[in-house]
């Protein structure tokens, strides 16, 4: 049987937007580490687990978790590096924690962190779009822009359309920046964003309809770290869930959500012993949200809530005046189900490979009382659950931690589905040559603003051919003035595969589906077309 596994601390470093605090990766994790040694009475260690996703492209280093072992003065002990992209910092706790309890570790120090500022903006674009399937970057995805293929069906599911689509995007804005200005260690801090800057078309720019800048989190440096032990400390490790989905979204069952989340959310909940979570007293919450639109997402993989209720639970009825995130019956500070009361990767900051670990930290200080925005402080928090997202939705991580002296008591749940077996390999994805000329449905499309190669933007969509998927770019470019990502979903179209091998889609002019007049048709029923899909 399984040894319980215990934190015995964790330190967390300021998340910087600057790049100027820290000058070396080296000088990043050893801040994380000497803050985690401030209040911990485990100072040795059998190993160390060190988070970090592409030291290789943003630090020009190779080796590094032995470089980092090297300069904590911790040379001789074991040191391992664990990579799932954006879900790296809860992956290397996971694996930190199976070293403790299969008996052979007592404890391990546990680092996850990224100094992403050494590049621009576009550069990491490009470094973070290595994470996306090959055939999704032949056609100009970046992570954005599947993350808004995967928003516009979760949006289509949700009935939302013109304006409430920038209207709900916008107050999940301003839920994160509320909460985040308040986080001494989150990259917002001290700078809230007002609900209108949502709208100010001159800085807050389309990235991939319809994602905007502003729903996106930022390009930081920060690390965590978290100290494991056998030893009984106030916070355990309550139950781990990991699972991963196919690489591209092209072979998916489901695009309104991430698969992977909800099958780690079964292991998790079933090695936790918790029926239902959302029975759960004491609980706090921390969901990935590197786009506005995942938290919703998040929290309905999560199970906590169902999709008809999840943005009423985090925002209030887009109808009524918003409601303040510290007053918010259901996830504020005192409701049932507290969420990202950190400010989320949103407000936070999310440097890749040390988010998961980030927000496992800031579950246990929430668990020990000793969260840092006092105001944002869960009374009586007893069970904190965190998921973390690797890439496009495909390694994804659900971590529980709870109490030690937590009264609650295991329940019986029916085991997930733990093993699997390959009889074969995939097959190579097969050239769409023969599927020219073909009549298609679109299942969804964006526009993509910002490539990763940069150029003018591209326009996608994701076509439906006899339950076969493909991606094609729109053979004619609408006008400026036509936003047709929301009137595409469900219409028929004929692809066309050109001498090339590039696959476009043409639009049926004609009484079957006229662009113009739809596009018309929907600025009639808008009274005011939404001004996050003006840039």
């Amino acid at each position: 049987m399984a040894r319980e596994v215990y934190i015995a601390s964790v330190g967390l470093t300021k998340v910087d937007l600057t790049g100027r605090i820290f000058s070396t990766v080296f000088e990043l994790f050893a801040e994380a580490y000497r803050k985690a040694l401030e209040d911990s009475q485990v100072r040795r260690f059998d190993a160390v687990q060190v988070g970090i996703m592409d030291s290789e492209e943003f630090e020009n280093r190779a080796n590094i978790a032995t470089k980092i072992a090297d300069r904590l003065g911790l040379t001789g002990i074991p040191a391992i590096r664990t990579e799932t992209a954006s879900s790296t910092g809860a992956a290397a706790l996971h694996e930190a924690y199976y070293k403790i309890a299969s008996g052979q570790f007592e404890s391990v120090l546990v680092l996850g962190g990224e100094r992403m500022k050494t590049v621009t903006t576009e550069v990491a674009t490009q470094i973070m779009s290595k994470t996306v399937d090959p055939e999704e970057r032949r056609f100009g995805f970046t992570m954005p822009a599947l993350i808004a293929l995967v928003t516009q069906s979760w949006l289509r599911d949700q009935k939302l359309s013109g304006k409430q689509v920038s209207d709900v995007l916008a107050r999940l804005m301003w839920r994160a920046h509320c909460l985040g200005a308040d986080n001494p260690h989150a990259a917002f801090y001290g700078r809230p964003e007002p609900l209108d800057a949502y709208f100010d078309t001159t800085k807050n720019l389309a990235v991939a309809t319809p994602l905007m800048r502003k729903d996106c989190s930022p390009i930081c440096d920060g690390a965590a770290a978290v100290v494991l032990t056998s030893t009984p400390q106030a916070v355990k490790v309550a139950g781990l869930g990991s699972a991963t989905e196919t690489s591209s979204i092209l072979d998916r069952s489901r695009l309104s959500g991430l698969d992977a989340t909800r099958l780690a959310a079964k292991i998790a909940y079933w090695r936790a012993g918790i029926a239902d979570p959302r029975r759960l007293e004491g609980l706090v919450v921390e969901v990935h949200d590197a786009f506005n639109s995942l938290l919703p997402i998040g929290l309905e993989d999560l199970g906590l809530v169902d999709p008809s209720e999840s943005i009423e639970a985090l925002v209030g009825d887009p109808r009524q005046e918003p409601i303040h995130p510290y007053q918010h019956p259901i996830t504020g500070p005192r409701g049932h189900i507290p969420t990202n009361l950190s400010g989320g990767l949103k407000a936070r900051g999310h440097p890749v490979g040390g988010t998961g670990l980030f927000q496992i930290a800031e579950n246990y200080l929430q668990l020990s009382e000793r969260f840092p925005n006092r105001a944002a402080q869960v009374p009586d928090a007893n069970v904190g659950i965190s998921n973390s997202v690797g890439g496009p939705g495909n390694n994804n991580y659900v971590t529980i931690l709870e109490r030690s002296n937590s009264r609650r008591r295991g329940e019986a749940v029916a085991a997930p589905r733990l093993q699997y077996e390959s009889p074969e390999r995939r097959a190579e994805r097969v050239s769409a040559t023969d599927l020219d000329g073909s009549n298609a449905t679109v299942e969804g499309a964006t526009t993509i603003y910002v490539t990763a190669k940069g150029g003018a933007p591209l326009h996608v969509a994701l076509l439906n051919i006899g339950g076969r998927r493909v991606f094609a770019k729109m053979d004619h470019a609408p006008k400026d003035e036509e936003h047709i990502e929301e009137v595409l979903a469900g219409q028929k179209v004929r692809l066309l595969v050109k001498d090339d091998g590039d696959q476009y889609f043409q639009i049926p002019r004609g009484r079957s589906f006229d662009i113009s007049r739809v596009v018309d048709a929907i600025r009639r029923r808008v009274p005011r077309w939404p001004a996050s899909e003006k840039a």
